[in-house]
């Protein structure tokens, strides 16, 4: 039931022709050539797809949530985005089990857990997207429309630029930063 204003999709088009700007690349052979596999690719536009069906209806089940509070303690509503994610880690949390159970691979887990570099590398992940991450995103979502929070979090591919130079020497070209550049003014339209 929410609706957007013609100034909030003018801006969802402009962030993402930027973004496009920033992952797509000419090619030798062909007009527009992908600077990432094409598996990848695929792979992120289904992680798009469940992100965005999953952002939809944690909003509606915070709705619900809410419900079941009692009124005396509407300062609780604030924690709502943390307590959906953390319900949203217990699923996933058993999804994964029952994954690891049907390819019997516990054994690789126990491997896997004595890396201490490794784990540590993990429990960072987990802590800054996961947990972090999924609780702001569903607390922007809950302030505002979920078409306006999903195009702002869609910046990934913006905000990755630096750390994927820094860390793995990945080359940012003009045309990307140009793409940053257009990315960020779609995004300021909806604050206009």
């Amino acid at each position: 039931g929410e609706r957007l204003s013609l100034q909030a999709v003018f801006g969802m088009i402009v962030t993402v022709t930027g973004i496009g700007m920033s992952v797509l690349n000419k090619g030798t052979t062909h007009k527009v050539g992908l600077k990432l596999p094409l598996k990848g690719v695929l792979f992120g536009i289904g992680a798009g797809v469940g992100q965005g069906v999953g952002l939809v209806l944690s909003k509606v089940g915070m709705k619900y949530y809410a419900l079941a509070i009692p009124t005396d303690m509407d300062n609780v509503a604030n924690l709502l985005p943390f307590a959906s994610t953390f319900i949203r880690a217990i699923a996933g949390l058993v999804g994964f089990v029952v994954v690891m159970a049907v390819r019997k691979e516990f054994g690789a887990m126990q491997v896997a857990l004595k890396d201490r570099k490794g784990v540590n590398a993990a429990i960072g992940a987990t802590l800054t997207g996961p947990f972090i991450g999924v609780s702001l995103s569903l607390m922007a979502v809950q302030y505002t429309e979920a078409g306006i929070a999903s195009t702002i979090m869609a910046l990934t591919p913006v905000f990755i630029l630096w750390p994927a130079y820094m860390l793995f020497k990945q080359r940012v070209t003009a045309k990307e930063i140009i793409g940053v550049i257009i990315s960020v003014v779609g995004v300021s339209l909806f604050f206009l």
